[in-house]
């Protein structure tokens, strides 16, 4: 029994002493601490709800053409059409047989219609500065309007085919110079362009082949890989999200933190009594006037003078700058005031402030 309780005696005097405001404080703190932690965690690893787009379909959008030089009779060439990617001779050339087809196609199906128009387009225009074209005129020959007629399908598509007289859209081209009063550059190219709607959504596209109408002898059709547009339809809704622990990891940082203050003042320490807090609060005060006091070693005879109790360190030290004499004091333990003594001698009382725990 007397081996315990010896064991528990060293235990206790093994706890960090502090003063009774400072673990008062300190719970208060923790406590604080241990409850935002609680609030916000609770806020912030619930399931929350979020908008989220989601992909309900997709689409493709492909639109080219493909062409054909239609000839006159000659001796020359034997077949009747010129096929692409060739020069073609200006003296023998009859029409160009153009044949335009865009295509759509969707992952599921849906409300699809639309429309286009097929145009000839002749652009005149004079060379500025850079070589850069300055435009002069633009003249629209509409050649072809159609419909996709709405139908619930996940395709449709546009055929058209159509034949360009170059000698006659180069005599248009020379009627409006004649009107301007001048020769200008000529851009001549037919363009297919129009819109699906898909469910509600349009989409666009369009093509065009460059046609010479110049007067050379030999010409060459400019036409671009076919294009393509394609994409996502996407739907928003509304989806529960589970919190990722990076979001709240903060906060449990900060249950621990208020946890381990909480066990700490608790376990970890204990209330400084008695001498330990006569000591701390003579440390304080030395701390914080020790610089105007002076150390002594006894105090001379003074029972012939009247003993007058300050009622703080403060007042002392005001009323020794007023009656300018210094503030004294006799070295105790770890050189703190002698039972908590600090004294103003005057010629006829003896002004004391003593420390009381």
């Amino acid at each position: 029994m007397k081996k315990i309780i010896k064991e528990n005696s060293k235990k206790t005097k093994e706890d960090i002493k502090l003063t009774k405001n400072t673990r008062i404080f300190l719970y208060t703190l923790g406590g604080i601490l241990c409850l935002i932690s609680l609030i916000l965690l609770f806020i912030n690893i619930r399931p929350h709800t979020k908008t989220e787009e989601v992909v309900v379909n997709s689409y493709n959008i492909t639109t080219g053409a493909s062409y054909r030089v239609h000839l006159k009779e000659n001796n020359v060439f034997e077949e009747e059409f010129l096929e692409e990617g060739r020069v073609y001779p200006s003296a023998i050339t009859d029409f160009i047989n153009i044949d335009f087809k865009s295509e759509l196609a969707m992952t599921n199906a849906l409300s699809i219609s639309g429309d286009y128009i097929i145009q000839a387009v002749l652009e005149g225009y004079q060379t500025g500065k850079d070589e850069e074209k300055v435009p002069v005129y633009e003249k629209i020959y509409p050649v072809i309007e159609g419909r996709v007629m709405e139908s619930v399908t996940s395709s449709a598509s546009i055929n058209e085919s159509l034949s360009i007289d170059r000698a006659a859209y180069r005599n248009y081209a020379q009627e409006i110079e004649n009107a301007l009063g001048g020769e200008t550059g000529k851009d001549f190219y037919v363009e297919l362009s129009g819109k699906y709607i898909v469910d509600g959504e349009e989409k666009t596209f369009s093509y065009r082949i460059d046609i010479p109408i110049n007067n050379d002898k030999f010409y060459e059709i400019r036409k671009a890989e076919p294009v393509e547009d394609s994409g996502d339809i996407k739907e928003s809704n509304l989806v529960n999200v589970m919190p990722a622990f990076s979001s709240y990891a903060i906060f449990v940082l900060l249950l621990f933190v208020a946890a381990g203050i909480l066990v700490f003042v608790r376990f970890f320490t204990s209330n400084m009594e008695g001498k330990e807090l006569e000591q701390k609060k003579l440390s304080e005060l030395m701390r914080k006037y020790g610089s105007r006091m002076v150390c002594i070693e006894n105090l001379p005879d003074i029972s012939q003078k009247s003993e007058i109790r300050v009622k703080s360190v403060i007042d002392l030290i005001e009323l020794a700058d007023e009656i300018r004499e210094p503030v004294l004091y006799i070295a105790g333990e770890k050189e703190l005031p002698k039972d908590g003594k600090i004294y103003i001698l005057s010629k006829d009382y003896i002004y004391f402030f003593e420390s009381n725990v």
